[in-house]
C-alpha cells in the first residue's frame, strides 16, 4: 500500500483545524531536524575544544551549548509525540464517526442485503486503520524529517564516514523489508477478513443462545468462534514476528558495521585521536537515529500490512454521507396513496416480487394485506414508507408521485411497528420516546394506556424508568410488540403500518390493541395492516389479498 494512499485518506478524514495542525506538526518536525544538527555540532565543538586544550571558558561555553542543544531537542521531540497523538486520535474520531454515518446513510436495500456484522466491522477496521496506518504514517514522517537532521550533520561532519554507515544501514534495512513482505501482506488480509467473521460469530451466538442451548450445541458454537479467532490470532503474530525482524536485523548487524566503521576511521591519518570527535559523533548519531530509521521502517511495514482494511476503509469513506441537516416538514398528505402499476424485483432475484399492484387507500382508511407467506405483503408495505422504489409503476401521495427528493419528508408521517420490534437496553419510557431527546411525559402516558401496558408500568419496580435489557429481555414477545405499539401512538402520525405485530399477544391483549387502532382511526390515522388474524382482518374497512405478487 502506497503511504501517498494513505496520506490521501488522511487529508480527507482532516476537518480544517486538523489540516492546521498537521502543517504546526510538519514545521515543529523541521526545527526539529535542525536542533538534532545542532547537538552533533554541540558535541564535535566541544570535543575539538578539548584535544585542542581551550581554556575553562571555552569548555564552560561548548558544554551549556551542548547541553542547551539537547534538551531542545528533547523538548522538541517531546511536543511532537504530544501533537502526533493528538492529531491522530482526533483523526481517527472523525473517521469512525465518518464511517458510522455513511452506515447509517445507506438506503433500505442495501442495509437489508449486508452482512449484519458489517457496521460493528466498520468501527474495527476504523480502529485497526488508525493504529496501523495513521499513527505509523505520522510518525513515519516525524522521524524522518527527524532523521535527516541528523544525517546532515554526520555528512557535515565526515562525509566518507556518514556515507558508509547510512549505506550499510539502508542496505539492512532493504533486505530485512525483502524477507518479511509476504508474510506482513498475507498477514493483512487476514487480518481484515478475520475481524469481520469474529465479530459475525458473536453476533450469532448471542442472537441464537435459546437455540443453541436446546440443540446441545453451545460447545460447537465455542469451537466455531475458537477457530475463527485462532486464524485471526495467528495472523496478527506472523505480523508482530516479522515486524520485529528488521529491527533485530539491524540492532546485531548495524552495530557490527558501525564498529568497522570505526575501525576504519582509527586507521586514518592521525589514528585514534583524529577520529574521536568523528567516533563519538558517529556513537551519539547512530544512538539517536536507529530509533528514527526503526519508526520509520516499522511504520512503512505496518502500511504495507494494512492494505486490506486500508481498502476497507476507502470503500466505506467512498459510500453517500449522511444529510446532517435537519429533516423537512412531513409532506402533505390529505386525500390518499395511490400505486399505479407498480412492480417490484429484488436486484438479486430474477422474478418480481410485486407485479402490476393497481391500489387506492384513502386518508382515515383501515386496510390489511393478507396472503401467504412470500406473496409480497411485506415488499409493498414497504414500497408505501418509501424504503423501496418501484421498479415499475408510480407511488402517489395526493395525487403527486412520490419523487426520490421528497422520501424523507414522506416518511415523517410515518409509524412502523414490525413483528420482532427493536428494543434498546434503556428505559421503558426511553424506549417509547424513541431518540426524543425530552420526552413528553403526557404523550408517553397515553401511548402506555392506548398500547395496553397500563399495568405492565405499574409492576415494575420503577415505573416507566425501568431498563428493559438488551433487545429488550426482560419483557416478553407480547410485551414488546406492545412496547413498539406505544412507540408508534406517540410518534402520533398520520399514516401507522403494522407488520404482523399482534403475533405474540393473547386474545385480551389483541382485543386492547384493536380498541386502540378504533381510537386512531377515529382520529384520522389511516393504517395499514399485515396479519393473518381474523379479529385483525375483521376489523379492517377492506382486506387485500396477495397471491405471488398479485393482488387477487
Amino acid at each position: 500500500m502506497s503511504p501517498f494512499r494513505s496520506f490521501a485518506l488522511l487529508l480527507k478524514a482532516l476537518s480544517g483545524e486538523g489540516r492546521r495542525r498537521l502543517m504546526a506538526l510538519a514545521a515543529l518536525t523541521v526545527v526539529g531536524a535542525l536542533f538534532e544538527f545542532a547537538v552533533l555540532a554541540a558535541l564535535v565543538t566541544l570535543l575539538r575544544q578539548w584535544l585542542g586544550g581551550a581554556g575553562s571558558a571555552a569548555d564552560g561555553r561548548a558544554i551549556l551549548l551542548f547541553v542547551a542543544a539537547v534538551l531542545a531537542a528533547g523538548a522538541i521531540r517531546f511536543v511532537l509525540l504530544a501533537l502526533t497523538q493528538r492529531l491522530a486520535l482526533d483523526t481517527g474520531h472523525r473517521l469512525i464517526v465518518a464511517v458510522q454515518r455513511r452506515v447509517l446513510a445507506r438506503e433500505w436495500p442495501v442495509h437489508a442485503a449486508a452482512r449484519t456484522s458489517g457496521p460493528l466491522a466498520a468501527m474495527e477496521f476504523a480502529e485497526q486503520w488508525l493504529y496501523s496506518t495513521l499513527l505509523p504514517l505520522l510518525q513515519a514522517g516525524g522521524a524522518l524529517v527527524l532523521a535527516l537532521g541528523i544525517l546532515a550533520g554526520l555528512l557535515w561532519l565526515d562525509p566518507l564516514a556518514a556515507i558508509a554507515a547510512g549505506g550499510l544501514l539502508g542496505l539492512l534495512f532493504l533486505v530485512a523489508n525483502a524477507l518479511v513482505r509476504g508474510t506482513i501482506r498475507r498477514g493483512g488480509a487476514a487480518l481484515g477478513d478475520g475481524y469481520e467473521d469474529r465479530i459475525a460469530a458473536v453476533q450469532e451466538n448471542v442472537g441464537a443462545m435459546r437455540e443453541l442451548i436446546l440443540a446441545g450445541a453451545r460447545g460447537a458454537a465455542a469451537e466455531r468462534f475458537r477457530r475463527i479467532d485462532r486464524r485471526l490470532t495467528d495472523a496478527r503474530t506472523r505480523m508482530q514476528v516479522a515486524q520485529g525482524v528488521p529491527r533485530i536485523l539491524v540492532e546485531s548487524v548495524g552495530l557490527v558495521a558501525l564498529a568497522l566503521v570505526a575501525w576504519w576511521l582509527a586507521g586514518r591519518e592521525g589514528g585514534i585521536s583524529a577520529a574521536l570527535p568523528t567516533l563519538a559523533a558517529l556513537g551519539l548519531g547512530a544512538q539517536r537515529l536507529l530509533p528514527l530509521l526503526q519508526t520509520v521502517n516499522h511504520s512503512l511495514i505496518a502500511l504495507s500490512g494494512s492494505s486490506s482494511i486500508q481498502d476497507r476503509m476507502v470503500a466505506f469513506l467512498s459510500e453517500p454521507d449522511l444529510n446532517l441537516s435537519p429533516p423537512p416538514p412531513p409532506l402533505p398528505f390529505e386525500s390518499e396513496i395511490r400505486l399505479d402499476g407498480v412492480g417490484f424485483t429484488y436486484p438479486e432475484r430474477s422474478e418480481p416480487a410485486l407485479r402490476e399492484i393497481d391500489l387506492v387507500i384513502a386518508r382515515g382508511e383501515r386496510v390489511a394485506l393478507s396472503g401467504a407467506n412470500g406473496s409480497g405483503k411485506s415488499t409493498l408495505a414497504d414500497l408505501v414508507m418509501g424504503l423501496l422504489r418501484p421498479t415499475e409503476g408510480t407511488l402517489l401521495i395526493d395525487g403527486k408521485p412520490l419523487s426520490p427528493g421528497a422520501v424523507t419528508g414522506w416518511q415523517r408521517n410515518i409509524a412502523h411497528v414490525p413483528q420482532a420490534p427493536f428494543v434498546a437496553d434503556t428505559s421503558l419510557e426511553a424506549n417509547i420516546a424513541f431518540m426524543a431527546h425530552d420526552p413528553d411525559a403526557a404523550r408517553v402516558a397515553e401511548a402506555v394506556r392506548l398500547a395496553g401496558l397500563s399495568d405492565l408500568v405499574a409492576s415494575l419496580p420503577d415505573g416507566l424508568a425501568t431498563r428493559v435489557g438488551d433487545r429488550g429481555q426482560l419483557l416478553s414477545g407480547g410485551q414488546r410488540q406492545r412496547l413498539a405499539l406505544a412507540r408508534a401512538l406517540y410518534a402520533s402520525a398520520p399514516l401507522l403500518v403494522l407488520d404482523e405485530a399482534t403475533s405474540a399477544l393473547d386474545a385480551q391483549s389483541e382485543g386492547h390493541v384493536l380498541g386502540a387502532l378504533d381510537v386512531l382511526q377515529q382520529r384520522g390515522t389511516t393504517i395499514l395492516i399485515i396479519a393473518h388474524s381474523e379479529a385483525m382482518l375483521a376489523r379492517c374497512d377492506r382486506v387485500l389479498r396477495l397471491q405471488a405478487g398479485r393482488l387477487v
